[in-house]
């Protein structure tokens, strides 16, 4: 059985992580609705820890489409409660290009042209979630903007 799309963006994104550096664990659970897929923990002092869903897209062609996240209401209610209770959470919306990180708060449609806009690569998405944990966290990063500003 071929691994669905965003199965294989997750995993790319992956190795271009450090075990030695921060731990990290992919969640499913049949019981538990909306749990995000994957829990990251910084090793070392000043660590923190991180819950991201992944979801992947096909990038529209026309630049006033809505990209978007495309998260179930539970997915939606767990990451804003886990985030109401100071939790780090995201969303990182993938596509053939790259990625988009989107911290909570920023989880609604964003038109294609902003969506390309913000794409990161695998890479630098990799970065971003090592420096979320591995370092003191901080509310927002250059990297979070909101759509339109």
């Amino acid at each position: 059985m071929a691994a669905k799309p965003e199965t294989t963006f997750t995993n790319s994104v992956h190795a271009h992580l450090d075990r030695a550096t921060l731990y990290w664990m992919k969640n499913h659970n049949e019981y538990v609705g909306g749990v995000f897929d994957c829990w990251y923990s910084g090793k070392g002092e000043d660590s923190a820890d991180l819950w991201i869903e992944y979801k992947f897209v096909v990038l529209p062609k026309r630049d006033a489409t809505l990209v978007v996240p495309d998260l179930s209401a539970l997915q939606a209610e767990w990451g804003t409660d886990r985030a109401n209770e100071g939790r780090n959470v995201a969303v990182i919306v993938g596509c053939k290009e790259g990625g988009v990180y989107l911290p909570p708060g920023y989880w609604a449609p964003l038109p294609a042209s902003e969506f390309r806009r913000r794409i990161l690569t695998r890479k630098a998405l990799a970065a971003l979630i090592t420096e979320k944990v591995c370092s003191t966290p901080t509310k927002s990063s250059p990297l979070e903007v909101k759509a339109g500003s």
